[in-house]
Formats: structure tokens, C-alpha cells, sequence
């Protein structure tokens, strides 16, 4: 609503548009911040070593992404209350960018889960979950590699590839707009698991 609400070139004219954003913000972070995509971008930045407004850190802090997507916001709402509605459009279309990548990371470890842990169903599940959510964006730009996504990590798939559902994903990062050290890779203690190293940009 904000995007399309947005009267170009227009300071005192978009209120409206500056609440639904607002808005945005809320129903991305959630009541209490303990749920929703901002929750779960926090909790995937511990577990792929993409916490802290580098990337880079493994513990109980900030996800990157939530400080970049975080960064878009501010840009955005700036951006309406100078009217600069072609910005806000850049902003949003980042913001969505982003959101993919705790997405990624969840389905990449669910995927792990399964081929190398030996996960049962309650790890399928949740790489079927994921997966569902982020194939879309993924369809957008390869459907050779969405299919091998689906096809591995699809309710009562019989084998997952865990190496060819990474492999799916990265092929596509730079079509996602993202890069490799938003998603980062595996981490585990103190090193990488093996063969889940982050990719290179």
C-alpha cells in the first residue's frame, strides 16, 4: 500500500502511505520481536555465523540481514515523507530481497538435517515448510533449479540431495540479489560443517 499509495514529489502529501509502511515494519518484526521473520532471521544468523552488522558472528545477536533489512526501512519511510516515491520503490524491493534469506537458510539446514543427520519427519517437515515459502523466488529465476529444490525437499520426497539443494539455491543468489555472505554457511561450535562452507560471491 505504501509503494502504491505514494504521491511522487509530494512532502505533506502521504501520511497515509508513511502508516502502511509503518505497518510493514510491524507485521515483518512481529509484537514482541520473538516471532515472525525477524525471530527467525536471529536465529538462522546463529546457526550459518551471520549474526552482527557485518555478518561474520555466531552468537545470540542481531542477524545481518535484520540490520539491513532494518537499514531499507528507515530509507523507505524517509524516502515517503520526501515524497521520493521511486526510492521507496527501490527500498521495498530490497526489503523483499532480503527477506528471502532466512528462508534460504532454513531450508538448507533442514535439508542437512535430513541427508546427513538422517532427520525423520519432523525435520522433513520443516524443510518442506521452507522450502514452500522461498520456491517461488527461486521459480522466478531458474525453474530447472526450483524443481531440484522441490523435488528434494517435498512432503514424502524419497532421498534429499543435501549438496544439489545448496547448490540449487546459489546458482540463483546473484539473479535473488543476494550474496553468499547474507546466507553464509553451516556453522557449527567452532567450524563449518563439511560441505555446507559458505559459498564465494
Amino acid at each position: 500500500d505504501a509503494v502504491d499509495d505514494c504521491k511522487n514529489g509530494c512532502i505533506d502529501c502521504n501520511d497515509d502511505p508513511v502508516h502502511a509502511w509503518d505497518e510493514a515494519v510491524a507485521f515483518y518484526t512481529g509484537s514482541t520481536s520473538d516471532q515472525l521473520l525477524y525471530a527467525l532471521a536471529d536465529k538462522r544468523c546463529i546457526n550459518f555465523k551471520t549474526c552482527g552488522t557485518e555478518g561474520g558472528e555466531s552468537s545470540t545477536k542481531t542477524s545481518k540481514v535484520n540490520y539491513d533489512i532494518f537499514g531499507q526501512f528507515a530509507l523507505g519511510q524517509q524516502s515517503l515523507l520526501e515524497g521520493d516515491c521511486p526510492a521507496v520503490k527501490v527500498a521495498a524491493k530490497r526489503i523483499t530481497d532480503l527477506m528471502a534469506v532466512p528462508l534460504i537458510q532454513g531450508t538448507i539446514r533442514y535439508a542437512y538435517k535430513v541427508d546427513v543427520k538422517m532427520g525423520e519427519e519432523v525435520e522433513k517437515a520443516e524443510g518442506a515448510t521452507f522450502a514452500a515459502a522461498v520456491l517461488p523466488r527461486v521459480h522466478d529465476c531458474s525453474a530447472v533449479d526450483a524443481k531440484t529444490i522441490y523435488d528434494n525437499m517435498r512432503v514424502n520426497a524419497p532421498d534429499t540431495n543435501f549438496a544439489a539443494v545448496k547448490t540449487a539455491f546459489e546458482n540463483n543468489y546473484e539473479c535473488m540479489n543476494i550474496k553468499c555472505n547474507d546466507v553464509g554457511g553451516l556453522y557449527s561450535v567452532a567450524a563449518y560443517s563439511e560441505g555446507a562452507e559458505p559459498c564465494s560471491d
